[in-house]
This record gives C-alpha cells, sequence and structure tokens, in this order.
C-alpha cells in the first residue's frame, strides 16, 4: 500500500525563487546553501541565529557543493567554478561544454570518490537530447559520463557509497548505476523508476539513512519515496506544486529541505500558491545520507 506522509511542512524562507535549488546542508556550519538558478544567486541560512546570507552569481548557478577548503563549488552557465564566501570571489575552474552555448549545467552534487558530479541541459525551448554528466575532479579534470540526455537530474548515492542515482527529466526516468568511489566510474546505466504522470516528472533527489530515495515530482506537488529496488513507497504532499530538490539537514540529519520555483507560472496560479518559490523544512521520522565535501 502506498502511503501518504503526513510530516510537518514550514516555509522558512517564503520570498519566492524563480527557480529554486540545490539544498546542501553544511553539518559545519549548522547552515543550508541554496541556489536560485536564474535570479541568480546563492544563499545562506544559519539555522542557529536565523540569519540569511546572499550572494549574486555572476551567471545562471545550476548547483553547488561544499568543499573541504571552506570554500564553494558551483556550477554556473559559464563552467565549474569556485566560490570564495570570505571575499565573494568567483573563480573559473573548467567549462566542460564551451562548444554548446544552448546548455547550460544543471542538478550537481559531490560523490563519494569527492568529486563533483553535475550535468547539463539543453536550455532551449525545444529541448533536445544535447546534455551530458561530468565529474569534476579535485585537481580540476573532468570526465564525461553519459551522453544523450536532455535535462540531466536527480544525483544522490546509497549509504554505501556503491549506488547512483541519476535521473533525465524530461524522460520522467530515474536511473541507477553501481558506483567505484576508488576510481569515481560507474557500471552499466539501468532503470530505477519510471515515473508514472501522477508522480510528477523527477526532478532533485536524496537518500535517507534507510537507502530509500527521496526525489520531488515536479508538477505534482510531492516528494516521492522509492525503496532500494524502485518501488513506490509513499509520497509526501507539499504546499506548492512544483518542487525542486530536497536534501536531508539539521543536527541529526531528519530535516529535508525542500526549494520550488515560480517560474512560468500564472497569475492564477501564483495566487492559488502563495508559497511558490519559497524554501521549505519537513520534519521526518528518518536521517538522511550525509552528503561528501568536494575535494581529498
Amino acid at each position: 500500500m502506498i502511503q501518504q506522509f503526513d510530516y510537518p511542512v514550514r516555509a522558512i524562507c517564503a520570498e519566492g525563487a524563480i527557480v529554486g535549488e540545490s539544498p546542501v546542508w553544511s553539518q559545519r556550519e549548522q547552515a543550508l546553501y541554496w541556489v536560485d538558478i536564474l535570479k541568480p544567486a546563492l544563499y545562506r541560512f544559519a539555522t542557529l541565529t536565523g540569519q540569511h546570507s546572499s550572494w549574486e552569481a555572476p551567471a545562471a548557478i545550476g548547483s553547488i557543493g561544499l568543499a573541504k577548503n571552506g570554500k564553494i563549488v558551483a556550477a554556473l552557465r559559464s563552467g565549474f567554478h569556485w566560490f570564495d564566501p570570505a571575499d565573494a570571489s568567483w573563480t573559473l575552474i573548467a567549462h566542460p561544454e564551451p562548444h554548446i552555448p544552448h546548455n547550460r549545467l544543471n542538478d550537481g552534487k559531490t560523490g563519494p570518490d569527492g568529486a563533483f558530479w553535475a550535468g547539463t541541459m539543453d536550455d532551449r525551448a525545444d529541448k533536445q537530447a544535447c546534455a551530458s554528466l561530468y565529474r569534476l575532479a579535485p585537481d580540476g579534470s573532468i570526465r564525461v559520463h553519459g551522453n544523450g540526455l536532455v535535462v540531466s537530474n536527480g544525483l544522490a548515492w546509497s549509504p554505501d557509497g556503491r549506488t547512483m542515482y541519476h535521473s533525465d527529466s524530461r524522460r520522467a526516468v530515474i536511473y541507477r548505476y553501481d558506483f567505484d568511489a576508488a576510481s569515481g566510474t560507474l557500471g552499466p546505466r539501468q532503470v530505477f523508476v519510471q515515473m508514472q504522470p501522477e508522480w510528477g516528472r523527477p526532478d532533485g533527489g536524496a537518500v535517507d539513512a534507510d537507502g530509500c530515495y527521496w526525489g520531488c515530482g515536479i508538477t505534482a506537488g510531492r516528494i516521492n519515496k522509492f525503496s532500494p529496488q524502485g518501488q513506490l513507497l509513499g509520497y509526501l504532499p507539499l504546499p506548492v506544486s512544483r518542487p525542486t530538490m530536497c536534501a536531508f539537514g539539521g543536527s541529526d540529519l531528519k530535516t529535508l529541505y525542500v526549494t520550488s520555483l515560480t517560474e512560468n507560472m500564472s497569475a492564477d496560479e501564483l495566487a492559488q500558491e502563495p508559497l511558490a518559490g519559497a524554501l521549505f523544512a519537513v520534519s521526518m521520522s528518518v536521517a538522511g545520507t550525509p552528503v561528501a565535501e568536494f575535494g581529498i
């Protein structure tokens, strides 16, 4: 039986993001970072003090990861960059697709191998299968690990680091791969979940301590919980129709942070969803799997 979860949901930043994305929890700082892709901006919320901080980004910013050197690795339209919160500086690391100007970097996350994984997407209205998945190593080198994507999304890893999850939003499918953290390589791609229309399109995701994959169902206003075998176990309804990504945080990793968007919503839709674009915090009964930091 598919369960409907009733975990408490609260908005902790109600300012409507254009495309809120990439929530990342810092256990060291007890703070959450996230982005608005199209504003474009990077945000930080310190949970102990309630302080909000923000920085303007030089280009559309698809995703971020925390680094062991105290900086942030960011996937911008203009390539992978370092962001240093100490002086608000942005420094180019490398650009994986300078030859495809209509693509931009999208969803990304640091893997158990200490590398930052991020995929691209066709940013045109008539999207084509011209995107790829990349691995940015701590030394700045880039490897491609998959072509023919439309909108790369949904990166997450199992608690033991031996399985990677990844989705293509436009194809409405979530994939799984065997993952070798020692070499940062993937096994053959396998279909993990073929999404049904009522579940929404797959967007960003996170894995809990039991190995279940929690994936945002954009357009369906819910977060879907899948077993490690790909079975839909339940879903969490949200007060917005377009959740974009989720991440476990809090000192006990039992808070699920969820971003959302307002992009392309009509005036009537926005009136019906006053919290569209908000950042939410959900009090969960299960803890999440910690996300690694970029670096060796």
